[in-house]
């Protein structure tokens, strides 16, 4: 204890160490050789901290040296390289795998951020399921790459992993203090696998008791459970000694000493380019990982773009774009009740759907939120598909239990609800207690005229339409002439559409009627169709907001995005269907048909010859058929090429009147 006090001491005296006591004892407690660490932290008579420059400032980290693995260290619970798949606390579905939202640590005496970490956790049981879920998804992600069970069975772990401080705050205001892996956590994971026999669950379960302690407990770990697992950490160091002794070398000797301690670095330090302290150690944290050897990149496109919206609404934060609250709902780390009780708009997930969206999209605050998305991913241009891609995750994170959410989140992701109204202009979201009543009151003055009333129904309407199914038209789908789920008279991206039904009151009113629907989720509240147009229907003169009605007199229910796609322009929908039963009222005049057939036979021809090339590999030449067959396919390929060459629109042919005379 002497020791680690000492090197505690002198690791708190150096300068370029922002690290508060129960920081300096996690980084010195795991220690294997206190004096060497001592040695290594001390300011006098030199100091061996290396620097590292990142974005805004440098970071410290102590010289390699050995660490105890059962002591204080956890997997990485606060990259999330599978972020994309995190439930947040507005999932109706409880999940403990709630999306970990961590901060720079501001030290409370100096009021200045220090090098640590800073996470809330409901309790133990919610951390240590947090570290499950980062040991399940690192073993299970690409397709057993991270592995490295054999070689650390073999020789151990030789390559450092870089560790962080964090602090984690339980919902009782108790407080615990862990070290986190930022490089290196399949390494760690790996060393757990090794000394329980490859088992993951096994693995998750021994790191957990042994880090973590145990589950029963409330708040943080006593000085009773940190002192017994620094004594189980010691009597498995002497066990291993003594049978290393021993003339025949066991299995669980082998598993055991390689899995003791691991070589790292630490992160104790952080300071600004002025000098001054690092306010924003998590984009320091990104950048040294992603300067590091190892490839850092979330494993999903979902992922990434939820950790880079993620960052990009930090920022915001900070330069005063977002409120606190505002922080708290785009986070994910409230509930539905607790948002309406934050910032007044009904306590319903769709809303939180349309937070997002409103913040990125609405008003003069589209164009610095813009600049902070480009500055995030790097992009030149932050146009509306861009934009809609990488917001697909984040708004409609309070969905991800729902089944099939890949869907919705693809056709959100093709332009989604940022139609001209909505992109850049000024709207807000109505604030109110009851859901119903609130879309009742925005399509009453959407209906009035009022430009930010229509963006609000574009986007609560649009988002429950995409949510529920009705559109769906992403990127690649095909047109349908068939009414029935997926398909649609003609193909139009989810923006589109949205555009269509925003310039009519009978558009507006089934936006209202599917996010009335939506939000009652009652299977006797259906969305309802409206007319669109002003026209004639089986002798009746409609207008447009009129109620669609059956032969019974009934108000027709949207069940497919074919009805939606349908009343939303009746006059598209018809043409298109009858060009594909062939009853066009205006026929295709015969050189436009005939280049259509050419050009379409072309495409299919050379589809199948690739086709067939890739299965030739495989099966030999004898999948292109007889070689007859094929000599007479070569044959009319040749003879279409020779005629396009010889009536083509080439320069390079002779005008009609001296072809003429030559074949004279």
């Amino acid at each position: 204890m002497s020791r680690l006090r000492g090197a505690r001491k002198a690791l708190l005296k150096n300068p370029d160490v922002a690290l508060d006591e129960a920081a300096a004892n996690v980084v010195t407690s795991g220690a294997v050789e206190p004096l060497r660490l001592q040695a290594l932290v001390a300011a006098e008579p030199f100091g061996l901290l290396t620097a590292k420059p990142v974005v805004g400032g440098t970071l410290f980290a102590t010289a390699p040296h050995s660490r105890y693995l059962d002591l204080d260290v956890l997997p990485d619970i606060i990259n999330q390289r599978w972020a994309g798949r995190l439930h947040t606390a507005m999932d109706v579905v409880p999940s403990p795998f709630l999306s970990t939202v961590y901060e720079t640590l501001i030290d409370p005496a100096s009021g200045k951020p220090i090098a640590v970490f800073t996470v809330r956790m409901r309790d133990r049981k919610a951390l240590a399921q947090a570290v499950a879920e980062s040991m399940y998804h690192t073993f299970h992600a690409q397709k057993g790459e991270n592995d490295y069970t054999q070689s650390v069975l073999q020789q151990g772990v030789k390559e450092p992993l870089t560790l962080f401080v964090v602090r984690v705050v339980y919902g009782d205001g108790s407080e615990d203090t862990f070290l986190v892996t930022g490089d290196g956590n399949s390494r760690l994971m790996s060393m757990w696998l090794a000394r329980t026999g490859g088992d993951i669950d096994a693995a998750i379960s021994a790191c957990i008791a042994s880090v973590i302690g145990s589950l029963d407990h409330p708040g943080a770990r006593s000085r009773a459970e940190q002192g017994q697992a620094r004594q189980r950490a010691t009597e498995l160091t002497m066990r291993t000694r003594k049978h290393l002794a021993a003339s025949t070398m066991t299995e669980a000797t082998r598993r055991e000493g390689h899995t003791i301690v691991f070589p790292a670095t630490v992160i104790v330090g952080a300071r600004a380019d002025d000098g001054g302290p690092l306010a924003d150690l998590v984009a320091a944290r990104d950048d040294l990982l992603a300067n590091l050897h190892v490839r850092v990149t979330p494993w999903t496109r979902g992922a990434q773009n939820t950790q880079g919206m993620q960052r990009v609404y930090r920022h915001a934060l900070r330069e005063g774009r977002i409120s606190p609250a505002v922080y708290r709902v785009l986070s994910g780390t409230v509930g539905a009740q607790e948002m309406h009780d934050l910032i007044g708009i009904p306590a319903h997930r769709l809303w939180s759907a349309a937070l997002h969206q409103h913040v990125m999209l609405a008003g003069p605050g589209a164009y610095a939120m813009n600049r902070l998305v480009k500055q995030e991913f790097g992009m030149a241009k932050a146009d509306r598909q861009r934009i809609s891609e990488r917001l697909a995750p984040m708004a409609l994170s309070a969905y991800r239990s729902q089944d099939g959410i890949e869907q919705p989140l693809r056709a959100f992701g093709n332009g989604g609800t940022i139609t001209d109204r909505v992109w850049k202009q000024p709207w807000a979201l109505t604030q109110g207690s009851e859901p119903s009543k609130v879309l009742d009151d925005v399509l009453d003055r959407a209906l009035a005229g009022e430009a930010g009333a229509v963006a609000e129904l574009t986007v609560l309407g649009g988002t429950a339409a995409i949510l529920d199914g009705y559109i769906t038209r992403d990127r690649g789908s095909k047109e349908g002439t068939t009414r029935d789920s997926r398909t649609a008279p003609y193909r139009s991206t989810p923006v589109n559409l949205l555009e269509v039904l925003s310039k009519t009151a009978g558009g507006l009113r089934m936006l209202h009627s599917i996010a009335r629907a939506h939000v009652a989720a009652d299977p006797t509240v259906l969305p309802k169709q409206f007319h669109t147009q002003d026209h004639v229907v089986d002798g009746m003169p409609v207008r447009d907001g009129d109620p669609v009605l059956d032969k019974a007199r009934e108000q027709v229910v949207i069940d497919y995005e074919w009805d939606l796609v349908y009343a939303a322009d009746p006059d598209r929908a018809l043409a298109a269907i009858a060009k594909h039963n062939g009853e066009s009222p205006e026929l295709e005049a015969e050189d436009v048909r005939q280049r259509r057939l050419l050009a379409s036979g072309v495409d299919s021809a050379v589809k199948a010859a690739r086709s067939l090339a890739r299965m030739r590999k495989s099966r030999g030449p004898e999948v292109f058929g007889h070689v007859d067959t094929v000599d007479e396919l070569r044959k009319q390929l040749r003879q279409a090429e020779e005629i396009l060459l010889s009536y083509g629109p080439s320069r390079f042919l002779l005008d009609e009147d001296e072809d003429e005379e030559g074949e004279e």
